[in-house]
């Protein structure tokens, strides 16, 4: 059976129809069931537009045109459709003109009811089809002749165009939706690039603020150092007028001393005018010498010629030789002062005897030259310019080492001849640790003393820039395999190893590299700019590894004291460039300083171990460095030390298990009790002095991060506040009992104190 979808018409097609098309094709059928009726009555279409029903009438002559022939065997139902393609125009006035028809509604109409029949409504019964009209009195509609209709052609030619239009249409709204997409991601990168731009030039400002407020904070601090520098300079050179001033007073007063004396002594010298005496032998003798006897004849003095003294610009007067001879005085006359003139004079011979006295700059330069030239270094006995002359570096064996010393040294002009000559062995020092030629280490570090030794005090300042590096690069050599071998070390893993001395180098001391940096120190402890000059030059990490127990216990006791000197009125240790810095770096070291409180030094191989003296004063050391940190020398109103260790989270529960370990040890009645004794009597004075200035410190919570710190914290305190033993507790002071007292009755609750009471009936003291 022919398939009906090809045979029906929908309802949209007639809708998207132009309206002239419309109304042919609705006359057509219209004329097409009026041809002829049968005896029964007919149903009949009704169309009429949307705002109002009307029926058109068809002529008779207009159905023989192009009847619709419909085919015998089948029927067309009234909700046939043919589909035109959906993309068709279905506007109504656009298309043709101005055509005002509205939307035709089309109705089957019952010839006696009157009842609509809707053509778009399904039939009454499934497989009945309503039929248009009688099929004897009408021909087969042919669908192909009706294709041939014009109208129809000419509504194809108009889907075709309204089609291409449409296509064309939809093309450009793909072009352009596309265009949109590309322009509004175009954009988007824009915003990005812009975005990221932005925030570029947003850094490079802040970047540029910050290092504008870093060279003004430079450059004021520089201003601020230079207007110093030039007060003192001012007032040292007001001081030296001063004393100049004085000097050449007191050598004016001096000389006149001097030419007074010359003068008197000229006088004294000059023996008066005698006459001769006979040698002849008096023949009595009645006890007096002859010379006390001997009188003096007047008339003899006449002789010497005396002339009065002459004024300045006059001519000398002879005496008159028939004047009276002038009467003997009995004092010879004083010389009558000189003017001013002749003081200046005088003050100009003094200055020349003072260069006489006073050696020049040049002088002192070649003297210390000389003396540098012809030192020698243990065990050598030629010159130390003459080993030097033995040594080359690997790297240039054919320039010997004294060459590049006096070549060095003759282009320096700085006129001081020690600091040259430290700059130039600070240099060669530094080469030869790169380049791993240890041997003349050695010499360098005994010429380094020797230089200190001559010129130390106005010399340091200048030498901090290149000894104090190569200092600490001295110090790595056998530093850095040791504290790989420690247990805090990533390569050992917890482990304690001793160092084998294969990787050690003997030719560098590590304890003569610091003995080095503690007197240079030491020299400048009260140039307070030069104790900040030196500290900047020292690197934090090499002060840390030092503080290691593998490191040997003299180098530990040698750091610990130079880092006294390194205690300031609001920091301590190496200067750093931020105060975030400066106070991490200060943690870090009251950290690694409370760890040498407990821990044991290990020696490296085959060394014999440590003995308990050697620990003992190694902590007592450390000791000493948490109370100068916590007490500071410098600025004693000064809170920073204290603050930094009461806010440690375990720096004070270190010291009470120190502490509960020293005074266990004190109970085995060593040989080194006093030092035990010591120890417990400093922590306690430290622990006490920290939780008493800073009150919020909440000591419980302090105590839960070290192992077995709430239990020890309890024993000894209790050990120590009920304490009466006067042999094994000898040590101990009375005031570190009412310390431990204080502590504990804070740390108590009234139970646990009756307890205590309880436990210790005969206490030194009654709460």
């Amino acid at each position: 059976m022919e398939d009906k979808d090809d045979d029906f018409f929908s309802d949209d097609g007639f809708e998207d129809l132009p309206p002239s098309t419309l109304l042919q094709l609705e006359q057509n059928a219209y004329l097409a069931t009026q041809a002829q009726r049968p005896a029964q009555p007919e149903s009949s279409i009704y169309t009429a537009p949307s705002h109002a029903q009307v029926n058109r009438p068809v002529p008779d002559s207009a159905i023989n045109n192009r009847p619709f022939r419909v085919a015998e065997s089948r029927s067309i139902p009234l909700n046939a459709t043919l589909k035109p393609p959906a993309r068709l125009h279905t506007g109504l006035t656009n298309d043709y003109d101005s055509l005002d028809v509205g939307e035709l509604d089309a109705e089957v109409l019952d010839d006696d009811t009157g009842l609509p029949v809707a053509l778009d409504q399904p039939p009454a019964s499934a497989g009945q089809a309503v039929p248009l009209h009688n099929e004897s009195a009408l021909e087969p509609m042919d669908i192909e002749g009706a294709l041939e209709n014009p109208y129809q052609a000419n509504m194809y030619e108009s889907y075709n165009a309204l089609e291409e239009k449409l296509r064309l249409e939809d093309e450009r709204l793909k072009q352009m939706t596309e265009e949109l997409a590309a322009a509004r991601s175009l954009a988007e990168t824009k915003a990005g690039e812009i975005a990221i731009i932005r925030s570029n030039q947003v850094k490079l400002v802040e970047n540029y603020d910050r290092q504008l407020a870093a060279l003004r904070k430079a450059m004021a601090e520089e201003t601020a150092k230079h207007k110093e520098e030039v007060e003192a300079a001012r007032a040292e050179g007001k001081l030296l007028a001063t004393e100049n001033a004085f000097l050449k007073q007191d050598l004016a007063e001096e000389t006149m001393r001097i030419n007074n004396m010359k003068a008197k002594s000229r006088v004294e010298d000059k023996p008066p005018p005698v006459t001769p005496k006979k040698t002849r032998v008096l023949p009595f003798r009645d006890g007096f010498d002859d010379d006390e006897i001997m009188a003096i004849s007047p008339s003899k003095s006449t002789k010497s010629k005396r002339t009065t003294p002459t004024g300045p610009g006059k001519k000398k007067r002879k005496l008159d030789p028939g004047s009276p001879t002038p009467l003997p005085l009995s004092q010879p006359a004083e010389p009558v002062a000189e003017p001013p003139e002749d003081l200046l004079d005088d003050a100009m011979i003094d200055d020349a005897m003072v260069d006489e006295l006073v050696p020049r700059k040049e002088d002192r330069n070649a003297q210390l030259m000389k003396s540098i030239l012809n030192h020698k270094t243990y065990p050598n006995e030629e010159c130390d310019i003459e080993v030097l002359s033995q040594l080359a570096f690997p790297s240039d064996p054919r320039r010997k080492l004294s060459t590049i010393v006096l070549e060095e040294t003759a282009k320096l002009h700085s006129g001081n001849y020690v600091v040259e000559y430290a700059q130039v062995i600070a240099s060669l020092w530094s080469r030869a640790l790169q380049e791993k030629f240890f041997k003349p280490v050695p010499m360098f570090v005994e010429i380094t003393h020797h230089l200190l030794a001559l010129d130390a005090p106005s010399c340091v300042p200048d030498m901090i820039d290149h000894l104090v590096p190569v200092l600490q690069e001295s110090g790595d050599i056998n530093g850095v395999p040791r504290f790989r071998n420690s247990p805090v070390s990533r390569q050992s893993l917890g482990q304690v190893r001793q160092t084998p001395l294969s990787q050690l180098e003997a030719l560098v001391d590590s304890t003569e590299a610091l003995s080095l940096l503690y007197r240079m120190a030491y020299l400048c402890i009260h140039m307070e700019r030069t104790m900040e000059k030196f500290w900047r030059h020292m690197r934090y990490d090499f002060v840390l590894m030092m503080l290691n127990c593998s490191q040997p216990i003299r180098d530990i006791i040698l750091m610990l004291n130079l880092l006294s000197t390194s205690i300031r009125a609001e920091s301590f240790g190496p200067v750093q460039e931020t105060e975030q810095d400066q106070l991490a770096n200060e943690n870090y070291i009251v950290d690694r300083v409370a760890n040498l409180l407990s821990e044991t030094p290990q020696p490296d191989e085959g060394q014999p171990p440590y003995t308990a003296a050697d620990i003992c004063g190694m902590r007592l050391q450390a000791m000493y460095f948490l109370t100068l940190v916590a007490f500071n020398p410098v600025a004693p109103a000064s809170e920073h030390g204290s603050s930094v260790i009461a806010q440690h989270p375990t720096v004070l529960a270190r010291m009470i298990r120190a502490m509960h370990d020293e005074l266990d040890a004190l109970y085995t009645y060593p040989p080194e009790r006093d030092l035990h004794a010591s120890m417990v009597n400093g922590l306690m004075r430290l622990v006490y002095g920290v939780i008493r200035r800073h009150k919020n410190v909440d000591l419980q919570s302090k105590l839960c991060r070290v192992a077995g710190g709430k239990q020890k914290f309890l024993v000894v305190l209790t050990r120590l506040a009920f304490s009466e033993g006067p042999i094994l507790e000898g040590g101990i002071d009375d005031e570190t009992v009412e310390m431990a007292h204080e502590i504990l009755d804070d740390a108590v609750n009234p139970q646990e104190a009756e307890a205590l009471l309880e436990a210790f009936p005969s206490a030194k003291r009654d709460d």
